[in-house]
């Protein structure tokens, strides 16, 4: 490797289609994922990934074991422990899935350490109660599987485990949030945190798109 080459770990939470686990190999793909490795390399950097869950990727970004990863603001654990490049990676909606045949129960399937931009808190002051996942894949299985009479998760990720399948039609689907950004973070504690947000930062205002994901697939 050249030696001017800086090595950073990206970390980052499973996201299907923009960030794929393989189970068997424990590889990390995902447009997300190619599109990070080949800008970090453009910057000067090596990148290694780590695909981990949000609670332990929180506490490894506060100890800057983890450089940078991509997530939303709004998070206590993540917030307090990073700066966030002004230009958004892409935009989220957040949806609610409910079994209209259970419209009576509370209980709903979300992602542990996910504060879902306040919705955790405001649906929990309405009486829900959370049965926490690692993934999303997880929780959507949970409520798919008719284990929890709700569903919390952004939209991607669930039409993606879906496929080609159709919600049921006892399922119903209420937007919760829209046009949420999801931005490049980087960890308070990287040993190159400097040269890592200023570089991003340069790079993102170097286009016109309104996102890099958009910007890198022209």
């Amino acid at each position: 490797m050249n030696k001017n080459v800086k090595s950073v770990t990206l970390g980052i939470v499973v996201f299907p289609p923009l960030v794929i686990k393989d189970n068997e190999t424990g590889k990390c793909s995902g447009e997300v994922v190619e599109m990070s490795d080949v800008l970090l390399k453009q910057l000067g950097y090596d990148m290694k990934i780590e695909c981990i869950p949000p609670a332990r990727l929180y506490e490894r970004v506060r100890k800057g074991e983890i450089d940078l990863t991509v997530n939303v603001k709004g998070t206590a654990a993540l917030d307090d422990n990073a700066m966030f490049i002004e230009k958004p990676v892409t935009f989220l909606t957040l949806i609610r899935l409910a079994n209209t045949t259970r419209l009576d129960e509370k209980s709903i399937a979300g992602i542990r350490g996910y504060d879902y931009i306040g919705e955790r808190n405001r649906l929990e002051e309405q009486g829900y109660v959370f049965f926490d996942m690692p993934s999303s894949i997880d929780s959507i299985r949970l409520f798919l599987f008719d284990r929890t009479a709700n569903l919390i998760t952004y939209e991607r990720p669930f039409y993606h485990f879906l496929g080609d399948r159709k919600t049921d039609s006892d399922t119903a689907l209420i937007t919760l949030k829209r046009n949420i950004p999801t931005f490049f973070a980087v960890s308070l504690n990287s040993p190159h945190k400097k040269d890592l947000y200023n570089k991003l930062t340069e790079f993102s205002r170097s286009f016109n798109e309104s996102t890099i994901l958009e910007y890198t697939k022209n």
